[in-house]
């Protein structure tokens, strides 16, 4: 299967007196840059943490000679691996439809060509963060399906187009047309070709694609509103300041996810300062 892992080595311990424990290990890996090596610590009952900080790095030239100095992850932070606002699950989530639009090769293809803003996350079937990221990333798809229909239905008002005029087919693509972002997913095991091509390395991994061309991959708190502010800013130096739309996608997620008054501030403050100014 695509880029798969296997479990070369397991530990348990059934007693533990110390706080602290050190284990030793030493892995090679001549395609990936120091930067881009993280390591997390599993425990039995769920717990995740990650420990790159403490992990001393070398870098190795291309002969695989070890080079003399030291790289490490200083500021390495534990990230949000899903949002905890987003309660459902992926089947509850699926019940009135996918709103992250699945790809496949030919799809793929002709979503870089016909929309300008491209969001994909990039995924296998057997990746537990995948999995447990799954619930987030409909809930975007949703969020901004949602925002859609609003701008879709506020145009069909203008313009006086009654509800009986188009099919429920021809609704779903003014909606998809009129999004300010296309969310997607890729998966990989089913679709190799198309992460080999675009040079996925990590998973899930979550890119965004600007009239056809990737400008970048996600690497921040893999929560609803951190992604939605994170395309707003993506949105805001490649689209005119009349034409940015991703402050109605804001609102949505503001109104769905938000769960402290920090949070509701802080979100308020930044939907106000990226609304177009009339």
């Amino acid at each position: 299967e695509y880029l798969s892992t296997n479990i070369e080595t397991n530990m348990g311990l059934h007693t533990l007196d110390d706080s602290r424990i050190q284990l030793n290990f030493n892995i090679t890996m001549m395609d990936l840059p120091c930067e881009y090596s993280t390591v997390d610590v599993f425990s039995s009952i769920g717990f995740q943490k990650n420990v790159t900080r403490n992990i001393r790095k070398f870098p190795v030239s291309d002969d695989g000679v070890l080079q003399r100095y030291e790289q490490r992850n200083w500021h390495q932070d534990d990230v949000e691996l899903w949002d905890p606002a987003v309660f459902e699950t992926i089947d509850d989530l699926h019940q009135d439809g996918e709103d992250a639009i699945s790809l496949n090769e030919e799809t793929f293809e002709y979503a870089l060509r016909e929309f300008p803003f491209l969001f994909v996350k990039f995924y296998t079937s057997d990746c537990s963060n995948c999995d447990d990221f799954a619930p987030t990333w409909e809930a975007l798809g949703e969020i901004v399906t949602d925002a859609s229909m609003s701008i879709v239905d506020a145009f069909m008002k203008e313009k006086g187009i009654g509800d009986n005029q188009y099919s429920d087919e021809e609704y779903e693509q003014a909606v998809n047309f009129m999004a300010p972002v296309l969310v997607t997913k890729v998966n990989c095991n089913k679709h190799p070709k198309i992460c080999l091509d675009q040079k996925i390395r990590l998973y899930p991994t979550m890119r965004i694609f600007v009239n056809g061309n990737a400008k970048g991959d996600y690497d921040g708190h893999r929560t609803v509103m951190e992604l939605v502010h994170w395309v707003s800013h993506i949105e805001a130096e490649n689209r005119e300041p009349g034409q940015l739309r991703m402050h109605l996608v804001e609102r949505f997620a503001n109104e769905r996810t938000v769960r402290n008054e920090v949070e509701q501030e802080w979100n308020d403050a930044l939907t106000e300062h990226r609304a177009p100014r009339t």
